[in-house]
């Protein structure tokens, strides 16, 4: 008999004191522990789970995982949104926020760098592959790349839907978008200005085509600031259910007060075109620093 899928995983990609893969509630998961972080990474999807620096809170904030195998997204975490961010343009019927987040990604590496651990990730999808870089330790990294492998180019549009773990969402603010124009989801897509800090402790979509690089989580309950730095990418979304949780099967209401998205990517008027041959990358570095 052949041995279990998650056994010849772990053999291949263990590294002794700090690398495993397990299996919890069927899906693949690769388990980090250093003394610098602990960290959680399944494969489905390539969806970073949790992210534990050294003393510190998760940075993130995950639903319980659903039954593997059922086609159904991983709620919380760091979902990869591609080729297309939110409901497709044509065919409504096709999965919101793309192709990838429910699909098992197929690890590649797992090495230790220093006080560093790096995991990589690949799928495919038509003309293109897709890779993914994690390197987790006292910050976090993820880097996804798009090569386009066809003979035309590849127009995509792309988020990392990063759910940030917060004390309560009623006192988190984002600090970085003062000045920016955004599409309002929640007001029909009108476009809007923002003047002051973002908070998001009622219903929000707000849909940055263009934004800085750096934007910055304040959460005076956990007493932490978290900071994200783009490359790769123009846009931010900043997303919270409000009152709508009660929308959301997956989600327990209560637990809505403890996460807020704050997306990095390219989409609308910043969707990218890979020409033949070539590639994309996307990348965002994570940091905690206290208030």
């Amino acid at each position: 008999m052949a041995a279990p899928l998650n056994a010849t995983l772990d053999v291949a990609f263990r590294i002794e004191d700090c690398v495993r893969v397990i299996v919890r509630g069927g899906h693949a998961i690769v388990v980090i522990r250093t003394e610098f972080c602990a960290a959680e990474i399944a494969l489905q999807g390539a969806q970073i789970l949790s992210w534990k620096p050294a003393g510190h809170e998760d940075l993130l904030w995950c639903a319980p995982l659903p039954a593997a195998q059922t086609g159904k997204a991983i709620r919380g975490g760091i979902p990869v949104c591609w080729p297309w961010f939110g409901p497709h343009a044509t065919d409504p019927a096709l999965p919101q926020h793309g192709l990838v987040r429910t699909v098992d990604w197929r690890l590649i590496a797992t090495e230790r760098v220093a006080d560093d651990v790096r995991v990589d990730f690949e799928t495919s999808h038509q003309d293109a592959r897709l890779r993914m870089a994690i390197t987790v330790g006292a910050r976090l990294r993820v880097a996804l790349t798009t090569q386009n492998s066809g003979a035309v180019p590849l127009p995509i549009s792309e988020a990392l839907h990063t759910y940030f773990h917060v004390g309560d969402v009623g006192c988190a603010s984002v600090h970085g978008l003062d000045g920016c124009s955004y599409r309002d989801n929640t007001d029909g897509g009108r476009e809007k200005v923002w003047h002051r800090a973002l908070t998001l402790h009622q219903e929000t979509i707000a849909l940055f085509d263009v934004a800085p690089d750096v934007a910055e989580i304040e959460d005076p309950v956990l007493a932490r600031r978290i900071r994200i730095a783009r490359e790769g990418g123009r846009s931010t979304v900043a997303w919270h259910p409000g009152a709508n949780v009660l929308a959301l099967k997956d989600v327990v209401p209560r637990s809505a007060m403890h996460f807020i998205c704050v997306e990095s990517g390219n989409i609308g008027a910043s969707t990218v075109v890979i020409a033949p041959g070539a590639e994309h990358r996307l990348a965002v570095t994570y940091d905690l620093a206290p208030l």
